[in-house]
């Protein structure tokens, strides 16, 4: 690219002008691309193509710069996989619910032994890193 010292005023806004050498391929995508992002001129279209370019070169968020297909369809994907995790979650806490009634009316135990418990278990689970299973607790009762 040959750089000139020529600069145009148009529309207010001040404008240098460059010479610039392409391929016989790149333009001709160029020509065949422009209108295509509503550009009314192949000078619209480069500027707007190295504006972005240079955007996508000084980010740190390189997600600006992802096609916007690709980032709808992750997020589809992402907030699909969200409600699927969300109704497991209800429908599991509504399982304990039931177990944990079945057991507490099966049991004369006070709030405080609950609370207590409730504690001990929380460190268990904390000492494990949520690796907690019926063996486990098993094994946990014996001590």
């Amino acid at each position: 690219m040959v750089l000139s010292d020529c600069w145009f005023v148009m529309d207010d806004l001040k404008k240098k002008k460059v010479s610039l050498y392409l391929t016989d391929e790149t333009y001709d995508e160029v020509k065949a691309s422009y209108r295509k992002d509503h550009c009314s001129s192949y000078n619209e279209f480069l500027e707007r193509a190295i504006m972005y370019y240079l955007g996508y070169v000084n980010s740190e968020n390189m997600t600006d710069y992802l096609s916007p297909t690709i980032m709808s369809s992750v997020k589809a994907a992402s907030d699909e996989n969200t409600k699927r995790i969300t109704r497991i979650l209800f429908k599991l806490a509504v399982e304990i619910a039931v177990m944990n009634n079945l057991y507490a009316a099966s049991l004369d135990i006070n709030e405080e032994k609950i609370n207590a418990l409730r504690r001990e278990c929380e460190n268990e689970v904390r000492k494990l890193n949520g690796d907690f299973n019926m063996n486990t607790a098993i094994q946990w009762q014996k001590r």
